[in-house]
């Protein structure tokens, strides 16, 4: 049995193509019920307890309680990596984003499971955009699995403009949800209020990434890894003023630099 509700996504494609073309400044889309029933409550049920033996721990300034390992072998998530690095799943992310020759990254750099631990947080960030072989960022897919999850929680996925310094998504983290969207220098996103369960659950989710041999979509960038940018607290939201201030000069800075051409 599949383990991705594919037929359902084929049968809604044209849907889910608009949805993730109308969002500004980037594309993103949230699909529901992304995976097989039954499959998604096996993978819930298998997904392993954070133990320092077999997950990394990937505390840092800008993120805090954030574990992460690879699929175990012969599981659910390992089948659920495998058909989502398949040529047809790709096919169908390049009907939805338009992306043509989409990559998978076998390895699965910075992917796999991820799980948060009560008081977690994962600030507003923009991904590392090359793989060590060249290769280009193109998307991020997640798959939450975290059954009964309550707003009291937090932990929601936030997708920021910083341009408008503004937050345009709050997504919560949602059993069997997938959000889909674009890795660029402007896909600003994470999770900065914490996680707050008093030990009863944690937040649990399955990444994985895209890439393409090339860009045209974008100016060269040169290779940067994760960067960060915090939000929260009075010092937070002054940054992100300062920023869309900074921006908005930029932009009408080229528009004078064009007209006096």
């Amino acid at each position: 049995m599949k383990i991705i509700a594919m037929k359902r996504h084929l049968s809604n494609v044209e849907k889910i193509r608009r949805d993730f073309q109308a969002q500004t400044p980037f594309h993103y889309v949230v699909i529901d019920d992304f995976l097989e029933f039954e499959e998604a409550e096996r993978l819930l049920h298998e997904f392993p307890a954070v133990d320092r033996d077999s997950w990394i721990d990937v505390n840092m300034a800008h993120q805090r309680k954030k574990w992460a390992r690879p699929a175990v072998d012969g599981s659910a998530a390992e089948g659920f990596f495998v058909e989502a690095n398949s040529p047809e799943m790709r096919s169908l992310l390049s009907d939805i984003t338009g992306l043509e020759g989409l990559l998978a990254d076998p390895e699965l750099e910075g992917a796999g499971y991820h799980q948060i631990l009560d008081g977690g947080f994962l600030n507003i960030h923009v991904d590392f955009n090359r793989l060590s072989n060249g290769l280009d960022r193109r998307l991020n897919l997640l798959v939450y699995l975290n059954r009964g999850w309550k707003p009291e929680f937090g932990g929601n996925l936030e997708l920021w403009d910083r341009a408008g310094a503004e937050r345009i998504a709050n997504i919560e983290p949602a059993f069997n949800r997938c959000v889909l969207f674009e890795t660029n220098e402007v896909s600003y996103h994470g999770h900065p209020v914490p996680v707050r369960t008093r030990g009863t659950t944690t937040r649990k989710s399955l990444s994985i990434y895209y890439y393409t041999k090339g860009r045209e979509d974008i100016s060269y960038v040169p290779n940067h890894t994760t960067i960060y940018f915090n939000t929260q607290g009075a010092i937070g939201r002054l940054r992100i003023l300062r920023a869309g201030f900074e921006q908005r000069v930029r932009k009408y800075r080229l528009k004078l630099q064009r007209l006096i051409r």
